[in-house]
């Protein structure tokens, strides 16, 4: 008897929780969910993907990219009946915070690197891209980080 899609979701589910360090705790269940039920919907459906790690950390990526994408549109075309609201200038205070402002192919590769200690060369092939694509991803996170962080400092 061969390997169930239960038995394969299980194995990778731990790792999934990086659409949090994505798209946030609040989005994060609605990624996983789609990207996993479109894996499911497949002819063959988890169990009979080569790599079905791979395959749902790239569609987890894509789903993300996407989201963002959306939002950007909702911010940037707002509806005309939203009234304008004064937002007070915040602290930054939480490291976290500064990391959800990352583009998320930047984000992704940190949390692949960092979080779950993945080498830049293993986050590629979860990724899709290339080491080197992935180190500059690690190299641009890392900048804009430090540049965060110096300024929050003054």
């Amino acid at each position: 008897m061969g390997v169930t899609d239960r038995e394969v979701y299980e194995e990778i589910a731990p790792d999934l929780r990086y659409a949090t360090a994505l798209v946030g705790p609040d989005h994060a269940p609605d990624i996983v969910s789609t990207v996993v039920t479109r894996a499911l919907n497949r002819s063959g459906g988890l169990a009979g993907l080569n790599t079905p790690k791979t395959y749902l950390m790239k569609a987890v990526l894509n789903e993300a990219t996407g989201l963002k994408r959306q939002r950007a549109r909702r911010q940037t075309y707002p509806m005309a009946t939203v009234p304008e609201i004064d937002v007070p200038d915040v602290e930054v205070g939480n490291v976290d915070d500064l990391v959800m402002e990352l583009p998320p192919q930047q984000r992704a590769a940190a949390y692949l690197v960092f979080f779950l200690e993945y080498s830049p060369t293993e986050a590629a092939e979860l990724m899709g891209k290339r080491p080197g694509t992935i180190r500059r991803y690690l190299h641009l996170a890392r900048r804009k980080l430090e540049a965060q962080l110096n300024e929050a400092a003054r």
